[in-house]
């Protein structure tokens, strides 16, 4: 017997190693504006690949001439992205707004009811230098300031820290603000749903995992907005916008979506549960009750158990406030459960 086992054991196949791709931003391979399922593939991949993906930010892009844009904060023309400014030439909807995102990338055997892990391994800056706009009729308080306020500000930074003005620093934060699979109809990217999308959670960092439930054959997965940092709410209606690079890991859960009404998060240390909608206290009510299904699935807590741990341990805060959903999230520590699980980080 021991002799069989070993034969077969020799004609198994080897399991097959998965690949990594990369995917660069260029006309051919990014779209604006919009979140589809209409797009066609460019590129497809099996669950457990990685794909180092090159974003743009649309900060800059306005005005069709990127290069002239940033020279006048003194940013040369070597430095500015030759994909940014070939992509700045694309036509879009300017009234669904403005993204750049790179993709849709199928994940092969991907169906509606599945789960799609996305692990964020890196996100790297591609330029020293972002954009942010802060000005009247925009963000969570449009009428703070005049409407002569000259709203865009080009910052720079170093590999640690962007340097708001002489005497202000801050610490980099590198994520991408937009990671979705694609809904079953095209929409504005700048509204966050059930699929991901424009969601702009600042913790999305190189560590962390976003869960997104499929929603469409191949989950068609496509990633932009992206940031070197922002504070949570991205107030002004806007953060530093910046050209990254990000590596990303898919593993395809077949079922375990099928349950999921929203998108949630992961890290280390905690997880993040997220609600949605255009009313913030909405948005707040929908998280804690997002929460409590969340507990209950993972640890079995009872609603009522869920809404007094809520009120009593757990944190509620602000992804961001200026969106076409506003998206509030709640901190979950893992360390408070007995009840460990593993974490690829």
């Amino acid at each position: 017997m021991r002799h069989y086992v070993a034969a077969l054991m020799l004609l198994a196949p080897a399991p097959v190693a998965a690949a990594t791709h990369h995917l660069p931003s260029t006309p051919q391979t990014v779209h604006r504006s919009v979140l589809s399922p209409d797009f066609a593939p460019v590129l497809k991949i099996k669950s457990g690949d990685t794909v180092v993906i090159d974003t743009v930010s649309h900060g800059g892009l306005t005005t069709g001439d990127p290069v002239t844009f940033f020279a006048a904060d003194g940013i040369a023309e070597k430095d500015v992205l030759k994909d940014a400014a070939a992509i700045a030439k694309i036509p879009y909807d300017k009234s669904f707004g403005g993204h750049v995102l790179t993709g849709p990338i199928a994940i092969e055997g991907a169906q509606p009811g599945d789960m799609l892990e996305v692990r964020i391994k890196a996100v790297t800056p591609r330029v020293g230098y972002g954009v942010n706009n802060a000005g009247n009729g925009v963000g969570a308080a449009p009428d703070l300031l005049p409407k002569d306020t000259p709203s865009s500000r080009t910052i720079k930074y170093d590999s640690r820290m962007a340097h708001f003005k002489p005497g202000i620093s801050f610490p980099l934060r590198p994520f991408l603000g937009t990671m979705a699979v694609a809904p079953t109809s095209a929409i504005p990217s700048r509204a966050p749903g059930i699929y991901g999308g424009n969601i702009d959670f600042q913790k999305l960092q190189a560590g962390s995992t976003l869960y997104l439930p499929v929603q469409v054959k191949d989950a068609l997965f496509a990633a932009g907005d992206p940031h070197a940092s922002q504070g949570d709410g991205e107030v002004s209606g806007n953060a530093l916008e910046s050209s990254m690079t990000a590596t990303l890991e898919f593993v395809l859960h077949k079922g375990e979506g099928a349950a999921m009404t929203m998108p949630y998060a992961e890290d280390k240390q905690n997880f993040y549960v997220f609600g949605m909608d255009h009313d913030l206290d909405v948005a707040l009510s929908n998280t804690i009750k997002e929460t409590a299904k969340f507990l209950g699935a993972r640890y079995g807590l009872t609603p009522q158990e869920s809404y007094s741990l809520s009120s009593t341990a757990l944190d509620y805060g602000l992804a961001e406030a200026v969106d076409l959903n506003l998206v509030m999230y709640a901190t979950i520590p893992k360390a408070y459960f007995a009840k460990k699980s593993p974490y690829w980080k």
